[in-house]
């Protein structure tokens, strides 16, 4: 099991959906499991008591969405809010992290500017042969469909989780734009997420949280 400060550790029982679902299963899978889609939520977790707003201006005004109710200007949307994340990156940092054990691999992605964390990206992907179970495919599909729900009124506004099996892995991937995001949405369904006063998220506090739960930075 990965072990998480203590200010994170109010948050697990909330936020370890699909390892709670999925793996009841052995302690090495579980160590990854803890990882999984929302487990990342956890880094926004002890920002307030671990660091001292460092916003940038940019990140905030970038967080207001305005839906569309037609087709095509959803379609616009889409494009506009490309565009929006490339400008958003647009001299960002990156730092990756890792971890991973005989069943499979966890990759973390962090886009920065300064202090002020402004997406991260998850990859996850699973040797099925090697995750035990009777029928270990079927039930991570069934655990990533329950997030999914869980997540549903973000998902396409800063937050995608998706899911795809090849050639015997199974990937899940998961990315949180915090520049997009609505975080009140956010700490409706994870009650303990809890960002800077100014609604960003500390890029070093997130590193470091994810570090001490036994990440390593490539």
């Amino acid at each position: 099991m990965i072990l998480l400060n203590d200010s994170f550790q109010t948050s697990v029982i909330s936020l370890t959906i699909i390892k709670s679902e999925v793996f009841k299963m052995n302690k090495t899978t579980k160590m990854l499991a803890v990882f999984l889609t929302a487990g990342l939520l956890l880094a926004g977790c002890a920002q307030k008591e671990s660091t001292k707003s460092t916003s940038q201006s940019s990140t905030k005004a970038t967080s207001k969405a305005t839906s569309k109710s037609s087709a095509k200007e959803k379609t616009k949307e889409s494009s506009t809010d490309e565009s929006k994340k490339e400008d958003a990156l647009a001299g960002a940092q990156k730092t990756v992290l890792e971890t991973s054990d005989e069943a499979g691999k966890s990759t973390v992605t962090l886009y920065y500017k300064g202090d002020t964390l402004l997406l991260q990206e998850k990859v996850d992907d699973y040797d099925v042969s090697k995750v035990p179970g009777e029928n270990p495919l079927e039930t991570m599909k069934e655990a990533v469909a329950k997030s999914q729900e869980k997540f549903k009124d973000l998902m396409g506004h800063g937050f995608e989780l998706t899911s795809e099996y090849k050639d015997g892995i199974f990937y899940i991937r998961n990315t949180i734009d915090y520049t997009k995001i609505d975080f009140n949405k956010l700490k409706e369904i994870v009650p303990g997420f809890n960002p800077l006063d100014d609604k960003t998220v500390s890029y070093s506090v997130t590193k470091d949280s994810l570090i001490k739960g036994g990440m390593v930075e490539k």
